[in-house]
Formats: C-alpha cells, sequence, structure tokens
C-alpha cells in the first residue's frame, strides 16, 4: 500500500509544482490514504505561509516578500484541491462502475434462470418416462395374463348367460304350473257344484325347482 501510493505520489508532483493528480493516479492508491495526505500538506502549507511571512518581515521590500509567499501557497493549495476533485471524480466514476457491473450480473442472472428451468423440466420429464415405461419382465408378464384375463371374461359371460336361461325355463315352469293349478281348481270348483267327487290338487315336483 505504501509503495503504491508513493507511486501514486510521484505521478502527481510530475504533473507540476502544485501537485495535481488524475483520476488514474488516484483509482492506483486508497482514496482515505489519498484525503489523509491532501489535509497534512494543506496544513503544512499553512505553516510554510507563516513562516515565510515572518522572514518576509525581516526583507527589505517585505510587502513583494509576502505576495510572493501567499502566491506560492495558493498555487499548493490549488494543486490540491484539483486532485481532491480528481478523487471525488475517480470515487463516483468506481461506483457507477461497480452498479453497472452489479445490475448487468443481475440481469445474467435473470435470464440464466428461465434457460435452467427449462432444462430442469426436460430432466424431470425424462427421469418420469423412464420410471413409468414397464420393464421387459413386467411387459411380458402383462401380455402372458392378457389372454387370462379375456377368457376369464368370457368364461363369465357364459356362465351368466347359462344362469339367465336357466332361471327363465324356471319361471316358465312355475307359469305352467300355476295355468294348471288354477285350471284344475276352476274343474273342482265345477265338480263340486255338480256334487261330483273333487280330485285333489297335484303336488309340484321338487326337481322343478332351480
Amino acid at each position: 500500500m505504501h509503495r503504491r501510493f508513493g507511486l501514486a505520489l510521484a505521478v502527481a508532483l510530475a504533473l507540476g509544482p502544485a501537485g495535481a493528480m488524475t483520476a488514474q493516479a488516484v483509482s492506483a492508491v486508497d482514496p482515505s490514504e489519498v484525503r489523509t495526505r491532501i489535509e497534512a500538506q494543506r496544513s503544512s502549507a499553512k505553516v510554510a505561509l507563516a513562516e515565510k511571512e515572518r522572514a518576509c518581515k525581516q526583507a527589505f521590500a517585505v510587502a513583494s516578500c509576502i505576495d510572493a509567499a501567499r502566491k506560492e501557497q495558493r498555487a499548493v493549495l490549488t494543486g490540491l484541491r484539483n486532485e481532491e476533485l480528481a478523487l471525488d471524480e475517480a470515487e463516483r466514476t468506481a461506483k457507477a462502475d461497480r452498479r453497472r457491473k452489479t445490475l448487468l450480473d443481475s440481469e445474467a442472472a435473470r435470464n440464466a434462470r428461465p434457460a435452467e428451468g427449462a432444462a430442469s423440466a426436460a430432466r424431470r420429464s425424462t427421469r418420469h418416462a423412464a420410471s413409468s415405461a414397464p420393464s421387459g419382465a413386467e411387459a411380458s408378464a402383462g401380455a402372458v395374463d392378457r389372454p387370462k384375463a379375456a377368457s376369464g371374461v368370457g368364461h363369465t359371460a357364459h356362465r351368466t348367460a347359462d344362469e339367465e336361461r336357466r332361471k327363465a325355463e324356471f319361471e316358465a315352469r312355475t307359469r305352467s304350473a300355476q295355468a294348471h293349478r288354477e285350471a284344475v281348481e276352476r274343474r273342482n270348483a265345477q265338480r263340486a257344484a255338480s256334487g261330483k267327487k273333487v280330485a285333489p290338487l297335484p303336488v309340484p315336483d321338487a326337481a322343478s325347482a332351480p
């Protein structure tokens, strides 16, 4: 840090007797050290002027001596002020550069997020498709089970049709028996009315039940 400060100071002195410093030279050192040095040089310039004024009072041409001393001090203070302004400008430029870099980084991060999201969605879709696809053994087992399932469905449909047929036959026999019973009852009633012996109703065959 001290070597860098010394180099910047040498550059400043080479620019002129006032020690004015450019923004490029200021950017090479710590701004706080530069400001501390400027204040120290201002104080030294005031002390030097006071000493020169005392010396001028001992000279023959007092007024011209003091004017020359004050002119020299103004030149030093002007140079220090110019150096301070250059430092201010360098700090503003650096701050603007940092802000510009922050904005560019933020914009780059925002632009990168959609691309990352699309890539992540594609990876998730690929993993889901791979996990959903059946393995070779599962596919073979499914192919074997499908004929069995179809056979089971056909057997169930056949059994249902057979049961429906037997039920319809039973209902037909029941209606026929009911009609026969009603006919016998009417005939018996007619015989009873005419004084003839009534024959008993036949007992339904147990084998006729479904």
